[in-house]
């Protein structure tokens, strides 16, 4: 769903840091990438149905469903079978970092923040999560009611009385770990979304033998509190998975939980030596291993807490039957989508609905009516499955989802588009058409590259190309993607300059770029603010060079979508913002950006929110609401408003300042 240009709204969500090792595969296609051409073109396909179904499709279709858990369990052994050697799988564990770090992809056209129809009796304004789509809010790391502010912040949840100023509780997670969270809220019921990851261990079965996990233990732990009374938070219930977090969504009260679990069962044997002899010995143990597995080494389980966290017996996650594979080999994660009740009766977190795909995915997008799931070729980067010269014949895939029973998840359909996606901006749907810009590269850094915008439809359980128009950026990349209306996209590239592309889709069957603007720098987000006008939020470059020099707020006027123009530029040498990354950094409240920042300069370093405010067609730098303490550490990761005060969250906690001059009022320490 779309908004006009500027209208209010009401996320990666927490992307994690580094890939996950057992994303196994996106291998999603060991087929030919497409070739740059020498301009934009258009070519089209058959057009095909909207529709969506279970898993029943034909032997042809995209996913190939599993009639039972023994099919399931010789698919993953005669998969796994070939990738084994002596340390394991894909030659053996590989450490990995499973925190997750705030994203974008995962990037808005408005500026909101409350969880969308929380519901709350509050009669001042608020903002809230800068959302990409109206009426989906995305799971963050704060969330207000205009009342209470509850914050994810060093491990800890906590609630804020917004008009005191003051910290009122500490929630504790119930068996978590150590806690990297983002939150939904629903009224006053709020939704922890935490995931941790246990040590690697090394385990001994004696002097002549060393096994480990093939993979790090992550888990997600999905967590109902009551916030009735914000001074004493009752936690109802959770739920304990085998696996971890992507993104999570709510509409209305129904939310969807995008997980990825690796095989939890399987412990493989380490050579006892450097010799060959002892190479071949434990890949012969390592593979009687995979002989020997059973259906539940494979598939995730979840375990149900009661408030005291006490655990029931942990239980597979998904049903054999309602997992189903693509239709070339894709990993042997099992990707899965859940759906739950944020303000169910009974207070507990049970999925009504749950679906699975093995594969892996990173980047999560959805609409009112469907959730797209894409595997990205980087996330198989780390696996060694594949030689790093096939990198290039890589492609992406999108598994599609029908979210629009508020209890159910249905698939829909899954296909492929040569390149990779910048992030879930790249992703769009509406009335059963889908958007989706990519980079085909082998390399980010690759200059043998260029740019497409795809046009899907759904053809029963496929999604098939019916329109694209390729050749955009050469030797560029996509930095930034925004869909405008369902007949107008915008997608930013850069290698030296800025070239911001207006693609026309008002006929699905034959999108063409329908002007063009080349600028020094880029933007990294762009954000609509109405009478067709676009603010992008980027660097400042050197044009010869492409040496970034500065972050700069740009507004184009993009009415005519023939002749982009850039009307004006705010620019602040030597500083960037963590909107470049996350677009829930980002605030648009009435006609003014908030921008966080950290500025370095020789005299003075700034760390806080820059302002630019829109007067008609022109932008003026507007205050600065400067952080409590100067430094990297205390730089704002989130800007919101509620009433007459601007708001920021950052590594140290809380800060309040007036809204109309940014005058700092009160700070409120988080403690961790």
């Amino acid at each position: 769903m779309k908004v006009s240009p500027g209208a209010s709204r009401p996320i990666s969500p927490l992307r994690r840091a580094a890939v996950a090792v057992a994303a196994a595969g996106s291998a999603l296609a060991l087929v030919a990438g497409c070739t740059g051409t020498s301009g934009p073109s258009s070519t089209a396909g058959p057009v095909g149905r909207a529709g969506g179904g279970a898993f029943t499709a034909d032997p042809a279709a995209a996913l190939q469903p599993f009639a039972s858990c023994d099919q399931l369990l010789d698919y993953f052994r005669s998969e796994a079978k070939p990738l084994v050697g002596p340390y394991g799988l894909a030659g053996g564990p590989v450490a990995y970092n499973a925190s997750t770090a705030v994203e974008g992809a995962t990037p808005s056209a408005g500026a909101t923040g409350a969880a969308a129809g929380s519901g709350s009796s509050a009669d001042q304004a608020r903002s809230g999560t800068n959302n990409q789509e109206d009426g989906v809010d995305e799971a963050d790391t704060v969330k207000t009611d205009g009342t209470i502010i509850v914050t994810s912040l060093n491990g800890r949840i906590q609630v804020t009385d917004a008009d005191a100023g003051r910290l009122l509780s500490t929630i504790t997670i119930p068996r978590a770990g150590s806690v990297s969270a983002e939150l939904l809220l629903s009224g006053r019921t709020l939704i922890v979304l935490s995931t941790s990851t246990d040590a690697y261990p090394t385990l001994s079965d004696g002097p002549e033998r060393l096994t480990v996990p093939a993979f790090a233990p992550q888990r997600t732990t999905v967590t109902r509190v009551d916030l009735t009374d914000p001074s004493a938070p009752k936690v109802l219930g959770a739920s304990r998975i085998e696996g971890g977090y992507r993104s999570a969504r709510m509409i209305g009260t129904s939310v969807r939980l995008v997980l990825v679990s690796e095989p939890t069962g399987l412990r493989f044997t380490q050579p006892k030596s450097g010799g060959l002899d002892a190479e071949e010995d434990a890949t012969r143990a390592n593979k009687d291993v995979i002989a020997k597995s059973t259906i539940d080494d494979w598939v995730p389980h979840v375990q149900t807490l009661d408030a005291e966290g006490n655990a029931s017996k942990a239980q597979r996650l998904i049903d054999c039957a309602a997992i189903a594979r693509p239709d070339e080999f894709a990993g042997l994660s099992t990707l899965s989508v859940l759906t739950f009740d944020a303000g169910s009766a009974d207070g507990r977190v049970t999925p009504t609905s749950t679906v699975g795909v093995v594969a892996t995915g990173e980047t999560v997008y959805a609409s009112t009516d469907r959730l797209i799931v894409a595997t990205s070729p980087w996330d198989i980067w780390n696996l060694g499955w594949l030689r790093r010269s096939d990198m290039s014949k890589l492609k992406t895939g999108l598994h599609s989802f029908d979210i629009s029973d508020p209890a159910t998840t249905r698939y829909a359909g899954s296909g492929k588009v040569a390149g990779r996606l910048v992030n879930q901006f790249a992703l769009d749907e509406d009335g059963g058409v889908i958007r989706v810009a990519t980079t085909t590269s082998d390399l980010q850094w690759s200059t043998d590259t260029q740019s497409s915008l795809l046009v899907l439809k759904e053809q029963g359980d496929k999604l098939v190309t019916v329109g694209r128009v390729d050749g955009m950026g050469l030797t560029e990349h996509i930095r930034s993607v925004r869909y405008l209306s369902p007949t107008l996209a915008a997608i930013v590239t850069f290698r030296q300059t800025d070239p911001l592309y207006l693609v026309d889709t008002s006929d699905p069957t034959k999108p063409k770029v329908a002007g063009e603007l080349k600028i020094p720098g880029y933007s990294a987000y762009l954000h609509p603010v109405g009478d067709g006008l676009l603010l992008g939020v980027g660097q400042d470059a050197d044009a010869e060079t492409g040496a970034v020099r500065g972050l700069q707020v740009s507004l184009f006027d993009v009415g005519d979508a023939a002749r982009p123009t850039r009307l004006q530029q705010l620019t602040w040498k030597n500083a960037n913002s963590p909107v470049e990354w996350d677009h829930r950094a980002f605030l648009w409240w009435k006609d003014t950006a908030y921008v966080p920042a950290t500025l370095w300069s020789n005299s003075r370093d700034f760390t806080g929110v820059l302002s630019a405010r829109l007067a008609g067609r022109s932008l003026a730098d507007g205050p600065r609401a400067a952080s409590s303490r100067s430094g990297y550490d205390d730089s704002p990761s989130r800007v919101f408003v509620i009433g007459d005060n601007v708001w920021t969250l950052g590594y140290r906690g809380l800060q309040r300042f007036d809204l109309a001059t940014l005058t700092p009022e009160k700070t409120i320490p988080l403690p961790s």
